[in-house]
């Protein structure tokens, strides 16, 4: 096999034939992320690597450099992904000794969410809740389902089942880099199905808010934030929620912490990991666990009132 002769092949090699390969076979939204991470963080620091060198030492202080430590968890786990893939790539091509195996060891960062307080929460819902504007009911929906940013844009009405109460996600609205050299755009925006089968998905959805949009429902085939069969843009209706948020008089969040509120207000309020973790349509419940199993200051100062009852009822002052 390949891995016997003495030809020097770099990493950067393998991972461009790597790509190559995938790009017929997954969507053109993960080929872009996967092309980037690639040419932006694992050629700059692995690329020269010739790949039948490339061991654990090397990869492991890969992900555990500042740079990398810092990227985002989502992020990391893509970047482990494209490196053990490539690597078992070369070694079905012959490119390296099957016995050579690499075990990518990194210290997975905590994730830190920001989500609206409860006091905010109030705030936001009350005002929403007297629009007489679709796109400010499409933020509650967003608060009492945790749908993302890309899902709400690509909601239409033939998605909600007024009858059994539910949404179905079905398709999600994305920026992606252009890729055509030639575009005057850096970035366009596409729509395509969700990113993973568990991210296809039915919620329930509460009645009262069933009955605020109702009064807004049109064609089946429209969706539902213009009420045409154009969809909304995500930077656009991101910058509508940071004006929201700046006449309700609440801080400057992004839109994911609608999402970051939903599954902490569900914690909070008893709701069991696995129907959580369905609900946002994660792959496992573990990362469900990963991002939002913590305690909020509520929570803690709800524990520490029900310690000072108890204490209260078994001794005597």
């Amino acid at each position: 096999m390949l891995f016997f002769k003495n030809k020097k092949i770099l990493y950067s090699k393998v991972l461009s034939d790597w790509l190559l390969i995938k790009k017929d076979k997954i969507k053109e939204q993960s080929y872009i992320k996967y092309k980037n991470l690639i040419e932006i963080n694992i050629v700059k620091s692995l690329g020269q690597v010739e790949f039948k060198c490339l061991n654990e030492s090397k990869i492991n202080n890969f992900f555990n450099s500042d740079t990398i430590s810092k990227l985002s968890l989502s992020t990391q786990r893509t970047l482990i992904y494209i490196i053990k893939s490539s690597i078992q790539y070369g070694v079905l091509t012959g490119l390296r000794n099957p016995s050579n195996n690499i075990d990518i060891k990194i210290k997975k960062p905590k994730a830190k969410i920001t989500y609206l307080t409860q006091k905010e929460q109030t705030i936001l819902e009350s005002y929403l809740r007297n629009q007489e504007d679709i796109r400010d009911l499409g933020i509650l929906i967003c608060l009492y389902t945790g749908i993302r940013l890309g899902e709400i844009c690509g909601l239409k009405w033939q998605d909600i089942d007024f009858v059994n109460q539910s949404i179905s996600i079905n398709r999600t609205v994305q920026r992606i880099k252009n890729s055509d050299v030639n575009a005057t755009s850096k970035t366009k925006k596409i729509i395509s199905s969700p990113k993973s089968d568990s991210s296809k998905r039915t919620i329930p959805i509460p009645k009262f808010l069933l009955d605020l949009i109702y009064k807004f429902k049109s064609s089946d085939e429209n969706y539902i934030l213009t009420n045409s069969s154009s969809f909304k843009d995500t930077r656009v209706y991101e910058k509508y929620l940071e004006n929201v948020l700046k006449r309700c008089g609440i801080r400057n969040l992004n839109f994911h912490t609608l999402r970051h509120t939903f599954a902490t207000r569900s914690i909070e309020s008893g709701m069991d990991i696995k129907t959580l973790s369905e609900i946002l349509g994660h792959s496992s419940y573990h990362i469900t666990l990963d991002v939002y199993v913590h305690s909020t200051i509520e929570q803690k100062r709800s524990c520490i009132d029900n310690l000072v009852n108890y204490i209260s009822s078994v001794v005597e002052y």
